[in-house]
């Protein structure tokens, strides 16, 4: 099976195509920048890397008629929240438009085993009861959620209009070793960098008052394989641990795991415009299809700061 992974190059691309070359699939990759190829994180042989530019209506075509994929995982995007803020436009181009553009490729090249769509919590904004089921309405609260969630309807809209096979997979917080612009791998770098000092250090911090349901990617990519063989186009899936963690026990567990002493403080900069207090997903609907997961997040946490303790001075 050849699969195409948009946005391969990204912490969930990269685990991703590590995992589905472990299953024998051929692997078409794309990356946007240079710099992204070059990361401690996956990268398997056998995968073949092609830039695209999601905003690039002809690159997009391109590359699906040239390519024949099978089956797609749509997974690039501008994916931080804080840019979308800064830059909305860019953010609805790439996340948006981009989609148009595949899915309207994709009409005329159908992949036979289909299309996931890495959709997003996000799109909830502030659930009305909690753990979220897949039929509460679609609320955002920031410009990254208001792209999510469009990406999302029009993935419904493709696939029952135009016969296309494409499934959505609502993620939760997703982490892991090595990724980058999240609350533990923020907090578990500083705490790596702090050690290397041999001195006690402080640890900055944003909104600690908040709680994420978060999973570890090396799960989250069991998940997304399993909603992509069997889910159904017409119902959306959570993906994620079914309970959320509070982002300062996060914080504690890594100061008590540090080397060195380490106190934190609050840094306003670092606080959201707006911040959901919390976001639990009702996973139901994932674990009738079959998934279950496999890291606890003490796992997670340990294994997060590792990484980053490996980083070059």
């Amino acid at each position: 099976m050849k699969i195409l992974v948009t946005g391969a190059s990204g912490f969930i691309g990269r685990h991703l195509v590590e995992f589905a070359a472990g299953r024998g699939a051929e692997l078409v990759g794309t990356y946007l920048a240079r710099e992204e190829l070059a990361t401690r994180l996956p990268n398997p042989p056998g995968v073949r890397w092609e830039r695209l530019d999601m905003q690039d209506r002809a690159a997009v075509e391109q590359i699906v008629a040239t390519e024949r994929p099978d089956a797609v995982f749509h997974l690039a995007a501008q994916a931080y929240a804080q840019k979308a803020w800064n830059d909305p436009a860019d953010t609805f181009r790439t996340n948006v438009l981009g989609t148009i553009y595949l899915y309207e490729a994709l009409r005329s090249h159908p992949p036979a085993r289909g299309v996931l769509l890495a959709a997003s919590a996000s799109a909830y904004g502030v659930p009305p009861r909690l753990p979220v089921p897949e039929d509460v309405p679609l609320n955002p609260t920031n410009p990254y959620g208001v792209s999510k969630g469009s990406q999302d309807m029009l993935s419904l809209q493709y696939a029952l209009n135009f016969g296309l096979r494409i499934v959505r997979a609502r993620l939760f917080g997703t982490t892991g070793p090595g990724k980058t612009g999240d609350a533990l791998n923020d907090f578990a770098r500083q705490v790596a960098r702090i050690e290397r000092t041999g001195a006690p250090g402080t640890l900055h911090v944003g909104n600690l008052d908040t709680r994420r349901d978060i999973s570890d990617i090396r799960d989250v990519v069991h998940a997304l394989w399993t909603v992509f063989e069997r889910a159904d186009p017409r119902l959306p899936v959570n993906v994620g641990a079914g309970q959320s963690y509070s982002i300062r026990d996060l914080a504690g567990t890594l100061v008590r795991i540090a080397r060195v002493p380490i106190s934190v403080v609050a840094d306003p900069k670092l606080f959201r415009p707006t911040d959901e207090p919390d976001n639990r997903a009702d996973v139901s609907r994932l674990r009738a299809l079959g998934y279950a997961p496999q890291f606890p997040i003490d796992r997670t946490i340990a294994d997060a700061l590792e990484f980053w303790r490996g980083e070059p001075s």
